[in-house]
Parts: structure tokens; sequence; C-alpha cells
């Protein structure tokens, strides 16, 4: 699931996510109270999404606070989160992983590293997901 108020950057998300792996659902919110609103519906089915990228700008509930929120409920705080933002300044680096993020990735602006990096986190077994995704130079890791 992509959260990111940036129509166009969802939408090449989503293009690129589903090129890259056919049949594999992309679900977008455009802020953080519109995610806990599709996550509360979901939640009577026992759904949630495999992993969530998180934009840091956005109106209405920013990601940090998303990323506050998602962490601190117990229904929500197992589901990875990467953050995913135009950023790749040290401070929102440090305070992703100060909030609990998985990850953090600077949107490339290649679609095919993108493409890649989308391959690996669908793909890999969680615990070698951070190790996979190492080789990439728009990835910062904690």
């Amino acid at each position: 699931m992509l959260v990111d108020d940036d129509a166009d950057d969802a939408g090449l998300f989503c293009e690129t996510l589903t090129r890259t792996l056919p049949g594999t659902k992309c679900l977008t919110a455009e802020n953080g109270q519109e995610l806990f609103k599709f996550l509360s519906a979901q939640s009577q089915y026992g759904n949630k999404p495999d992993v969530i990228f998180l934009d840091i700008n956005m109106p209405v509930m920013n990601g940090w606070e998303c990323l506050r929120k998602l962490k601190g409920s117990s229904s929500y705080n197992s589901i990875p989160i990467i953050m995913y933002s135009t950023s790749s300044a040290k401070k929102d680096i440090d305070m992703a992983y100060s909030l609990g993020a998985m990850a953090f990735l600077t949107k490339p602006e290649d679609l095919m590293e993108l493409s890649k990096i989308l391959r690996i986190v669908a793909l890999s077994p969680q615990d070698r997901l951070l190790h996979e995704l190492k080789a990439f130079e728009s990835v910062k890791l904690n």
C-alpha cells in the first residue's frame, strides 16, 4: 500500500508495481487519515497490507503522525513501514528510524530502480529484506 498525496507519484508507483509483479494489487491513500479509514474498514475481514510505503509531506495527517500512530497501535504495529519521500535529509532518515520505520527510500527517478526495489520488497523473506535492499543507493538503512 502506498500513502502519498501526489497523484502522479502514486500513479507511477502503482503502474511500476503492477508491471513488475502482475496480479499484485496496488492500494493507495492520500494521507494518514485516509489510510486509517481503510485499515479500519479492512480489519473486520482480517486484512492488512503486507507493507506500507509512507510519504512524509501530506495534508490532514502527515507521514510522521501516521507512523507514530501505526507503531503505537497493537493492531498495526507489525506492518512493515518503508518511508517513501523525495527527501534524503539525514534528520528525516533518523526520524523515520526513531519512530519505527523498517527502511527509508528516497523516491528514485529511475523507474527501473523502483521496479527492482518493489520486486525485492514483494519477494524477499522479511528476515532477508534489509540485506537485499542494501544494494540500492536510494534506500537508506539504519
